[in-house]
């Protein structure tokens, strides 16, 4: 009887231990709020050029024609100086946490400027002769190329060891201005020089997507800490247009993000 009591009394106690460890490890930490700065930019320059021959059998065929093209899309971004983006980290259940992470809504101020120009250019038509009509060529829509201040949308993701800085522009008003994917230049796809599961900034109005390594022991320590992060893609895309790749586009992305812990 004695040796049942103890029994019990041994299983209560173990209990009563494992009911305290499980609440203890079920405790939250403190958050730490962090200001996070934001600085960097990104550059898109692009050019086309194609040809193809003209197919003539005396008066009958088809005209050669010539494509060209060239331009630029760029951003830069910056927090303003008294006003970081508030972020937060925390510790739960023996793991770190993000609550203010892997959300869209925050904006920072950005410059958004696109320039460039496309033509088409027709030769004779098959038994074209002194006197007759030159054919008319064929130049894209420039009127809305130009420089604007806009709000960029930003995003901050952690994952893993893994850091990502998200962005893109919301709101552009240049839809008559030449870019990457330009008509004419009948390129059918951009998607397989950077990245297929980032964000591809490509064609310039989002943010190349790009990891880098940031251990969780960073945001635990509470200390100000610094992420950057620069990437260059030298792209090259084929066309309908006869030739090789005739699409080149060389994309540059940098950034820096700052975390500093409030006061």
């Amino acid at each position: 009887m004695l040796r049942r009591l103890a029994a019990i009394a041994s299983l209560a106690v173990l209990g009563a231990l494992s009911l305290g460890a499980a609440v203890a490890h079920a405790v939250i930490a403190p958050p730490t709020r962090w200001d996070v700065s934001i600085a960097g930019k990104q550059t898109v320059k692009w050019s086309f050029a194609a040809e193809r021959p003209p197919a003539c059998t005396s008066y009958y065929g088809t005209a050669g024609e010539e494509a060209k093209g060239s331009g630029t899309v760029s951003m830069s971004f910056a927090t303003a100086k008294k006003k970081p983006i508030g972020a937060e980290t925390y510790l739960g259940n023996n793991k770190l946490r993000f609550s203010s992470f892997n959300t869209v809504g925050w904006t920072i101020p950005a410059t958004y400027s696109k320039q460039g120009s496309f033509s088409v250019t027709l030769g004779k038509p098959c038994g074209w002769v002194e006197g007759d009509p030159e054919p008319l060529g064929k130049i894209s829509d420039t009127s809305d190329c130009g420089t604007e201040r806009q709000k960029m949308d930003v995003s901050l993701e952690w994952s893993d060891g893994e850091f990502v800085l998200g962005g893109g522009m919301s709101h552009l008003p240049w839809g008559s201005c030449p870019g990457v994917v330009e008509q004419g230049t009948k390129v059918l796809d951009t998607t397989s020089c950077t990245p297929k599961d980032l964000p591809s900034g490509i064609e310039g109005d989002a943010l190349q997507g790009i990891r880098s390594s940031v251990s969780a022991s960073k945001f635990t320590a509470g200390k100000k800490f610094t992420v950057e992060a620069d990437k260059e893609y030298n792209c090259s895309f084929p066309s309908t247009w006869p030739g090789s790749e005739p699409l080149k586009v060389d994309l540059v992305t940098s950034y820096r993000v700052t975390f500093k812990p409030r006061g």
